[in-house]
């Protein structure tokens, strides 16, 4: 299964998801944006961690102040709204684009068809489709359906024992991790993420 870290803020969640051998670290580093982090302190995370790939987030900025970003800041991925690619979808080519989505949109089967020829991963935030008390999806065969055609990794604000009911009844490709505050520099409880691992992991077995 392959998991996404996004909003990463701290080195103590970098380290954290690091050690879990996540496939991708996110970073806002979209200026005056809820959980912006200034791409030097970005940078000083990133040498303290190895093994996932750094990921860029961004969501309101054009594709070409992207690319632009990408480039300077060395990232190895970058994330965007599915609609930046709209206006200039050439400007990103060459790069790992995960587009994220509301998986409640009407047009969401259009998007993804559309958009499929330019991104590697889809986010797609599934609040609205998910009853969280139950972890039971808005007509799921038609959720499986999409993750067995586009590369699905899903946004979920579900317990960690509904996880394991979700991701089989739609199979995506991955799921999206969010990182939080610091209760002081260096010191987090990780409770609630270590029981989606743990949850995660029996699902393995």
């Amino acid at each position: 299964m392959l998991i996404k870290a996004s909003a990463i803020t701290n080195l103590t969640d970098a380290r954290y998801f690091a050690a879990k051998e996540v496939a991708f670290l996110g970073f806002n580093l979209e200026e005056n944006t809820e959980g912006y982090l200034d791409p030097m302190h970005m940078k000083a995370i990133r040498e303290w961690v190895e093994g996932p790939q750094v990921v860029g987030e961004f969501t309101r900025a054009s594709a070409s102040y992207v690319r632009e970003a990408a480039a300077f800041f060395g990232l190895d991925a970058v994330q965007a709204p599915a609609t930046t690619l709209d206006a200039d979808a050439a400007a990103l080519e060459g790069l790992t684009v995960i587009a994220s989505v509301d998986g409640s949109l009407p047009e969401l089967d259009t998007i993804l068809e559309e958009k499929a020829p330019y991104v590697a991963y889809f986010l797609v935030d599934m609040s609205r489709e998910i009853d969280s008390s139950t972890g039971l999806v808005v007509d799921p065969e038609t959720w499986k359906q999409r993750c067995a055609r586009f590369p699905i990794l899903i946004r979920a604000d579900v317990v960690a024992e509904h996880w394991p009911r979700l991701l089989a009844a739609i199979q995506p490709a991955g799921i999206d991790l969010a990182g939080g505050e610091e209760e002081r520099v260096g010191v987090k409880s990780f409770d609630e993420i270590e029981a989606i691992f743990d949850a995660l992991e029996e699902m393995s077995e």
